[in-house]
C-alpha cells in the first residue's frame, strides 16, 4: 500500500476496509469474532469494537499459523463451527457466507469451503473436485499439473470448520518450503483421513477480491459502488449516470427520486421520494424530506422537510434543521440552526447557532454574529415569524427580532427588535413600526 497506515484500515465505501469486513460477518450470523494482528497491531487494535477480541502473531508464519495463535482464544467459546475469514476480504456477499454456514459440517464431513469460478485463476491454488462434487484436494499452481491448472476454480480464503476435528489437527499442518504453515493444508489432513470435504461457490469471482495495494483497493471501491447504484436503481430510483455517482451502501433513497450526475451520498443520508439530487451534491449523514431539491451544494449533518430548494453553492453544516417549504439560495450557510417553514434565504448570507421563525426574508448579506473573539464564546440569535432582515443585516448574537420586526439594508443590531418595530442604522436604532402592526398602545398594553 506504500502508506504509513495499515491496508485494512484504508476506506472502502467510507468505513475501514476491516469494519465492513466485521460487518459481513456480523451480518452472517457470528456470533464471537477473533482478529489475529500483526503488522501496526495497536493502529488495528484502536478501530475495532470492544466486543471483538485480538491476539497478535508474532512472528508471522502463515495463514495456519495465524489460526495457530489463536486456538487458545478461540477454544473458550465452545463453539462446535468455526468460520476462518480474511480480513481484506469485504466483497464476500452475505448470502454466499450464510450459505457457507449452513452447510452440514460433523465428524466426517468436518470442512467446508467458500470458492470461486475465475476467469483467469492464474497465481491461485486450485480446487480439485471428486466425481461426486465434493474436494479431493488443493493443489497450489506450481505444483499443479496442466490439466489441474485449466480449471478455474479457486479457494477464497474462507471456510467453515468442525472444530472437534480441527483443534486435533491445527498441530498436524506440514511446514512449507517456506518456513511457515498454510491453512489448506487442512483439506489434504482430512482428505488423507478419508474425510469429505465441500465446498460452496460464490455468485461471482468478485466476491474472492482481497485488497493488496492501492489498485485492488479503488477496484474494491468500485464493486461496491456498482452493487449499490444496482441496488438502488432495482428499487426505483432514477440514476442518470451511475458512473459518476457515488453513493455509500447505508444511504437510503425512496423511490421516484432522480440523481443527477457528480453525487456523493454518504453515510447515514436518507433521501424522500420524488427529490431531485444534483447535479454535483455532496450530502454526508443528513435526511431530505419528500420533493426536495438539492443542487451543486453541501449537506453535512442536516435535516431537511419536504419540498425545500437548495442551492446552487449552499452549504448545511451539522445541526441545520430546515423546515418545509424553504428556499436557500446561492452561497447561503447554515450552522447549528433553525429555519422556520416557508423562509427565503436566497443570496450569500450565513444563519449560525441560530432560530429563525416562519416566512422570514433572510436579505443577501445577512450574518449572525455568533462568536465573540473577546469571551470565545458562541450566543443564539432568535428571529420569529414574519420578520424581514434587510440586505448586510449584522445581527451581533445574543440578540432577539420579535414576530415582524424588521431591519434596514446594512443595520448592526446589538440589542432585542421588538415585535412589528423597523430598526436601521450601526448600531440599530428604531425608526419607525412596521405598516400592519399597530403600536402597543393600539392594543391595550402599556408601552415602555
Amino acid at each position: 500500500m506504500h502508506s504509513r497506515q495499515h491496508k485494512v484500515l484504508h476506506d472502502l465505501a467510507g468505513k475501514p476496509l476491516i469494519q465492513r469486513v466485521l460487518e459481513l460477518l456480523d451480518g452472517a450470523g457470528a456470533t464471537s469474532i477473533v482478529v489475529v494482528l500483526a503488522h501496526q497491531a495497536e493502529q488495528v487494535r484502536r478501530v475495532l469494537p470492544e466486543s471483538v477480541e485480538t491476539v497478535v502473531q508474532e512472528p508471522q508464519l502463515g495463514t495456519g499459523h495465524a489460526l495457530q495463535v489463536a486456538a487458545a482464544c478461540l477454544q473458550r467459546f465452545g463453539a462446535a463451527r468455526l468460520l476462518v475469514h480474511y480480513g481484506d476480504e469485504a466483497l464476500v456477499r452475505p448470502d454466499s457466507l450464510r450459505r457457507l454456514i449452513a452447510t452440514e459440517i460433523g465428524p466426517a464431513a468436518p470442512i467446508t469451503l467458500l470458492s470461486a469460478s475465475v476467469r483467469d485463476p492464474h497465481g491461485y491454488g486450485r480446487v480439485i473436485r471428486l466425481a461426486d462434487g465434493s474436494v479431493g484436494q488443493m493443489v497450489e499452481e506450481l505444483d499443479a499439473t496442466p490439466e489441474q491448472r485449466a480449471i478455474d476454480e479457486i479457494w477464497s480464503g474462507t471456510m467453515l470448520v468442525y472444530t472437534p476435528w480441527l483443534w486435533r489437527h491445527l498441530d498436524r499442518l506440514p511446514l512449507s518450503p517456506k518456513g511457515e504453515y498454510y491453512l489448506p493444508d487442512l483439506v489434504n489432513l482430512a482428505r488423507a483421513e478419508g474425510l469429505s470435504v465441500r465446498a460452496t461457490l460464490t455468485q461471482d469471482e468478485e466476491e474472492v477480491l482481497g485488497v493488496n495495494d492501492r489498485l485492488q483497493l479503488a477496484q474494491a471501491n468500485a464493486i461496491v459502488r456498482q452493487r449499490t447504484v444496482e441496488g438502488l436503481l432495482r428499487l426505483g430510483v432514477t440514476i442518470v449516470d451511475p458512473s459518476t455517482t457515488f453513493i455509500e451502501p447505508e444511504v437510503s433513497i425512496e423511490p421516484d427520486t432522480v440523481i443527477q450526475p457528480g453525487c456523493h451520498l454518504r453515510g447515514q443520508t436518507r433521501i424522500a421520494r420524488d427529490c431531485e439530487i444534483g447535479p454535483n451534491a455532496y450530502i454526508a449523514d443528513s435526511e431530505i424530506g419528500a420533493a426536495a431539491r438539492v443542487w451543486f451544494s453541501v449537506l453535512e449533518g442536516a435535516t431537511v422537510g419536504e419540498r425545500v430548494q437548495i442551492g446552487p453553492f449552499s452549504h448545511l453544516r451539522s445541526g441545520a434543521v430546515i423546515a418545509d417549504d424553504v428556499t436557500l439560495g446561492n452561497y447561503a450557510e447554515v450552522k447549528n440552526s433553525r429555519i422556520g417553514s416557508g423562509t427565503q434565504m436566497h443570496h450569500f448570507s450565513y444563519i449560525g447557532d441560530a432560530d429563525v421563525g416562519r416566512r422570514v426574508n433572510v436579505g443577501a448579506g445577512t450574518i449572525t454574529v455568533n462568536f465573540s473573539s473577546e469571551t470565545q464564546a458562541k450566543s443564539r440569535t432568535i428571529v420569529e415569524d414574519d420578520a424581514a432582515l434587510g440586505s448586510d443585516t449584522l445581527l451581533v448574537a445574543p440578540v432577539h427580532v420579535g414576530e415582524g420586526g424588521m431591519t434596514g439594508a446594512g443595520a448592526v443590531v446589538t440589542h432585542d427588535v421588538p415585535s412589528g418595530e423597523v430598526w436601521i442604522g450601526a448600531p440599530a436604532r428604531p425608526r419607525r413600526r412596521r405598516n400592519g402592526y399597530p403600536a402597543d398602545d393600539q392594543l391595550g398594553e402599556t408601552s415602555t
